[in-house]
């Protein structure tokens, strides 16, 4: 009996034991979302008479580097990259150049620091030493955008600075391949916001560049997005400093320097695709517009049409079975092409004449099934009409379905003979019944078309909210007559009206737009072409310069806005 209750008391203890230990496991704490923090330098940053070859940073886990190559910048720049590694939990860099005397060096850690177990990225990171006895304390700061949008780049932006005599050699050989690459004095990068800092700059004066340096060559070379300050910059005092993770971070007591980037005009006018699209139907295209493109296809009979952005052009061949055309192009942008084409089938492979046939019918549709009230209901065509041009009577059935009264009406055929206008009194907010009957219309292969019944409701004016923008010159420094383009866009940044409009003159209207939020532009059209134009870094021009209406607009239905649009610098 003593036994058995010895036994039962050891078995309980044992269950109880094992029951507490399943209770209250380490669940391991909340997620770390914080950078790495320094917590030594070795040497301290901001060390004097630095003679040493290498220095440490040491932080409070361990830490993991992040493209050192590319994300550690070094002012001034040195010409051989130094060796940079972790150690322990800290980063080691090995200095493999001589450094220069009485020179303050700066090295920028731009998101190269992450910790080891989450991956938190240390957005910067500066270490500072100076060779000689003190360390330099000028700054230049700033912001590089996008010279038409004013957004920030998407791309890697680096900024340089060069003293001034460097610079007007760099300038004066730019474009000659033998000559020597630029010696920057002083180099960042900017930013996801477009802002890039200077610190710890020698005093002087410097010209400054910003470039989207694709091959990393330290180079400013044709076709690379590009900005600079047409003057000089003037290095500052750094004020308001104050340590953060053994980085001084500081402002300046200047106006912060805004260069706006371009991408140079490199392109060339080209024909950039040409084939048969079909049976008897070519497409040719171009890189930028054509102005009055003349086709010669070799005694062939065409007709050819041009796109609205003109840099598409479509051709048929007037013979159905043509399979294979020479046509000589020549446009004023450029163009001067003799291209030999042949009609192929789908699979890719030759078809003999006589077994071709039209790939596409003959198609009409309406341009709209609600029609603005302000607009013009048409018929459209995908090849042109053939025989007679201009209007047509009693071919297109009008039913008003308020009611059923039904009208004939004429469909008159612009000269372009892809398109033709219905000749009716549609009137605001009703509702219609359009119809066309088969056989109306031939096309240039005597194709009929399909007849066509659809529903067509117009819209009513207090649908539409009115915008007029007077373009103001307070300081009267544009010239007399001086033109300004004026731009619409919507929320996505598309252009969705744009005219020419003088300062200091009449309002400019947009009528009739939709409801939604709008941004304001103007372009300061210093060659009156009547859009805007880049710049040529070469040439030492800046981009054609633009305005923006510093809020966004939000146009109400059956509304009336005006503003003013002031473009004084």
């Amino acid at each position: 009996m003593r036994d058995r209750i010895r036994f039962v008391s050891v078995f309980l203890i044992v269950a109880l034991v094992a029951s507490c230990a399943k209770q209250g496991m380490p669940t391991g704490g909340p997620k770390d979302t914080q950078p790495p923090k320094v917590q030594r330098s070795l040497p301290d940053s901001h060390t004097l008479g630095f003679a040493d070859n290498q220095f440490y940073i040491e932080f409070d886990e361990y830490v993991v580097l992040k493209d050192a190559d590319n994300n550690v910048l070094v002012s001034p720049p040195l010409k051989n990259k130094p060796e940079i590694k972790t150690k322990g939990r800290g980063v080691q860099v090995k200095i493999k150049d001589t450094l220069a005397e009485n020179t303050t060096y700066l090295f920028q850690f731009k998101g190269a620091i992450a910790d080891y177990n989450e991956g938190n990225l240390l957005p910067s990171l500066e270490y500072v030493l100076s060779t000689g006895s003190y360390i330099d304390s000028m700054t230049v700061r700033g912001r590089v955008v996008d010279a038409l949008t004013f957004e920030p780049r998407e791309e890697a932006v680096s900024v340089w600075l060069m003293s001034v005599p460097e610079a007007e050699r760099f300038m004066a050989t730019y474009g000659d391949s033998a000559a020597p690459a630029p010696k920057l004095a002083y180099a960042t990068r900017c930013d996801k916001d477009g802002a890039f800092a200077f610190n710890y700059l020698a005093p002087g004066r410097y010209k400054i560049f910003a470039v989207v340096d694709e091959n990393k060559n330290l180079q400013i070379e044709p076709g690379e997005s590009v900005a600079f300050a047409t003057g000089e910059v003037e290095a500052k005092n750094m004020k308001d400093s104050a340590m953060v993770d053994s980085v001084l971070r500081s402002a300046a007591d200047t106006e912060p320097v805004e260069l706006l980037m371009f991408s140079p005009n490199t392109d060339r006018q080209r024909v950039t695709g040409s084939d048969f699209t079909a049976a008897g139907k070519v497409r040719l295209t171009t890189l930028l517009p054509m102005d009055a493109p003349v086709i010669d296809a070799g005694g062939e009979e065409v007709i050819w049409r041009l796109n609205a952005k003109r840099d598409t052009l479509t051709l048929w061949t007037l013979r159905e079975k043509c399979d294979s055309l020479r046509l000589v192009v020549s446009d004023p942008s450029g163009i001067a092409d003799t291209l030999r084409l042949r009609w192929r089938s789908k699979k890719g492979g030759g078809v003999a004449a006589s077994q071709m046939q039209l790939v596409s019918g003959f198609e009409m549709k309406l341009n709209y099934k609600s029609l603005p009230f302000f607009d013009t209901l048409s018929l459209t065509f995908n090849t042109p009409l053939g025989g007679e041009s201009g209007a047509r009577d009693s071919l297109v059935q009008v039913k008003y379905l308020k009611d059923s009264s039904m009208t004939y009406c004429t469909a008159e055929v612009d000269s372009s003979l892809m398109r033709a206008r219905i000749v009716y009194g549609f009137r605001q907010g009703e509702k219609y019944e359009v119809t066309v009957a088969k056989g109306c219309f031939k096309d240039i292969y005597g194709r009929d078309n399909d007849s066509l019944c659809a529903a067509v409701s117009v819209t009513k004016a207090e649908e539409y909210g009115n915008l007029a923008v007077e373009v103001r010159d307070s300081s009267l420094q544009l010239p007399p007559r001086y033109m300004t383009v004026v731009q619409l866009l919507d929320e996505k940044g598309a252009v969705v009206a744009s005219q020419n409009a003088l300062a200091n003159a009449l309002k400019t209207p947009f009528p009739h737009l939709k409801p939604g939020k709008y941004r304001v532009r103007a372009i300061v059209d210093e060659n009156a072409n009547g859009k805007w134009d880049t710049g040529d870094f070469a040439a030492g021009i800046q981009p054609e310069r633009v305005v923006y209406l510093p809020k966004t607009l939000d146009i109400r239905a059956n509304w009336d806005f005006e503003e003013i649009l002031e473009v004084s610098k």
